[in-house]
């Protein structure tokens, strides 16, 4: 499903016509570990430059695997992992700069700790930014959790494949006896989570001075030893060449709003990616932006190019608060392709001061149209109570339904036959709010390999319709349930689960999009029934793909993107 923020520059660009250069903020990244020798000879000196440089500097310690014990890379292995992946770093210590391994007479090794001078600091820290950056942080009243808010603004043009990362740290550990095995026992700004996680968050591909987005984002506290010490580091990189633009420190009090008027459309639900019905219920989530408190707007909302609906609505809103709305129902033509349109309009009765964030647009297409046997295939998580599902007519009357599970990490299959010439709405639900954890899924599909809908991490619901028509000539032929691959899009692994008959020798080939064979591998001979295969795609560049399973001497072919 794709969701698209409709950024309306003409006036923004006017009112922002005078832009500086922002100053930077440096970010010093290091991979480190408790069981280092070299770590603990120059971590302290290290420390005591950076500590010295607080006002032009921020720091993030990646507790890596490598050469010991360290409970502080066991509290996050993934991200502590991945972050000195991104880097291509391996050895510790080793320490980046706003994105550069620095090299130079100062070093012995390229990124070293004990290379890092006051001059190199300053050197950096002189290069203007493109980006102003704030953050703000709060601890929930029970102190479980972390809620985080980022302003991003830019002050010149800019553009790239920017990421921004929201990162919370523990600024300052201390043990009475040293965890690992190099003596050292103080340890400062300590990765413990990032948000949503190490892939960060895509940020538009351009910006033109003035533009600005606010990011929000939580995380419940886990392997905390002070709440007190905690903080967040935030930054923006180019993914492409891991250039840092701006890093900034977060505060315990919220930053200041940029207008006073501002109002936006952050996410459309209760949309689905299909449609058959040619009605949909939607639901928007507005946010105040501005300083004053928000208690009406006018809400614009249409499908396609048809009739345009006003909602007017009411309420009471401080800064960067939020609510749902449910708007009414509508009807509407499907066609093979179609748009949802809504857009807020003169929030308390006044002009908007800033319209770039205003509109959203999500698309969604005309359902699948199967034949009269449908197939569901789910692999249960480690908490399958709490997965339940149900298939409806277009009358809304229930014909199938299922779970909660008992069983975990468990295949379900079930088979439907369906009325034909009717419309249907699928429901997955899962009562912990966070989908099925891979290598869970779920796969409604028909034939052998004709998906309808797939997911993981759907969050608390994930919704398709499809459309039972036996006049197209949909062949009905039952095969083998179909190779599954998950994630997709994927980063720098999929998953492809598969139904043996018996046993079988696997073979997996991945192929570009011009037909050459980019990677392969050899599964060996597998046993009957459900398996699993795990595919590395860290080295293939960003694209689509086609992965070819030979089962035996069949095949199933199935297309994935990786992205990075």
């Amino acid at each position: 499903m794709k969701t698209i923020y409709l950024a309306l520059f003409a006036f923004s660009f006017l009112v922002f016509s005078v832009h500086s250069q922002s100053q930077r903020m440096v970010l010093i990244e290091e991979a480190t570990n408790a069981s280092c020798g070299p770590c603990a000879s120059q971590n302290p000196a290290f420390d005591n430059l950076l500590n010295q440089n607080r006002d032009i500097l921020t720091a993030i310690k990646y507790h890596w695997y490598f050469p010991g014990y360290d409970p502080m890379h066991n509290h996050n292995t993934v991200e502590n992992n991945a972050r000195v992946s991104y880097y291509g770093i391996n050895g510790v210590p080793t320490a980046t700069i706003d994105g550069d391994i620095p090299n130079g007479p100062t070093f012995s090794y390229p990124g070293g700790p004990h290379g890092y001078t006051q001059e190199l600091l300053d050197e950096y820290a002189a290069i203007p930014s493109p980006f102003n950056l704030w953050l703000s942080h709060r601890i929930s009243d029970d102190e479980d959790s972390i809620y985080v808010d980022m302003m991003i603004e830019a002050t010149q043009a800019v553009s790239g494949t920017l990421i921004a990362h929201m990162v919370v740290v523990e600024k300052h550990i201390n043990f009475t006896t040293p965890p690992g095995s190099n003596g050292e026992k103080n340890f400062h700004d300590v990765m413990k989570k990032m948000i949503p996680d190490q892939f960060g968050t895509t940020l538009p591909a351009s910006f033109q001075p003035g533009e600005y987005l606010i990011l929000q984002g939580s995380w419940e506290l886990a392997n905390v030893y002070k709440i007190e010490e905690l903080g967040v580091v935030g930054f923006i990189q180019n993914n492409v060449n891991k250039d840092v633009l701006q890093a900034a420190n977060s505060t315990a009090e919220p930053f200041t709003p940029l207008y006073d008027h501002e109002a936006s459309i952050t996410k459309v639900s209760n949309v689905s990616e299909t449609n058959c019905l040619g009605t949909v219920k939607p639901e928007l989530t507005i946010r105040n932006n501005g300083a004053e408190p928000l208690t009406q707007v006018d809400v614009y909302y249409r499908i396609n190019d048809e009739t345009t609906y006003l909602y007017e609505w009411t309420g009471n809103l401080g800064f960067l608060g939020s609510d749902v709305i449910t708007l009414p129902e509508i009807s509407f033509n499907i066609i093979d392709e179609n748009s949802l349109y809504a857009y807020t309009v003169d929030p308390n009765g006044v002009p908007d001061e800033y319209i770039g964030n205003d509109t959203i647009i999500q698309s969604f297409s005309r359902a699948e149209i199967t034949p009269l046997t449908v197939k569901l295939m789910i692999r249960t998580d480690e908490n399958p109570d709490e997965t339940t599902w149900e298939i409806r007519n277009s009358a809304g009357e229930l014909q199938f339904s299922g779970g909660p599970y008992s069983q975990p990490n468990t295949v379900i299959q079930e088979t439907f036959q369906m009325e034909d010439m009717e419309c249907y709405i699928f429901r997955i639900f899962d009562e912990g709010g966070n989908g099925l954890n891979i290598p869970g899924f779920y796969a409604l599909y028909h034939g052998s390999n004709s998906y309808i809908s797939n997911g993981t991490d759907f969050g608390a619901i994930d919704t398709a319709y499809f459309e039972v028509n036996t006049q197209v000539g949909i062949d009905e032929m039952q095969s083998n349930p179909p190779m599954v691959i998950f994630p997709n899009p994927a980063r720098d692994k999929f998953t492809t689960t598969l139904w043996l008959d018996g046993q079988k020798e696997v073979r997996i080939f991945i192929y570009d999009i011009a037909g050459q064979l980019v990677t392969s591998v050899y599964a060996g001979q597998l046993m009957a029934g459900y398996q699993t295969v795990e595919i590395n795609t860290k080295d293939l560049a960003p694209g689509l793909y086609f992965v070819r399973t030979n089962i035996g001497p069949s095949h199933q072919t199935q297309k994935i993107t990786i992205i990075k």
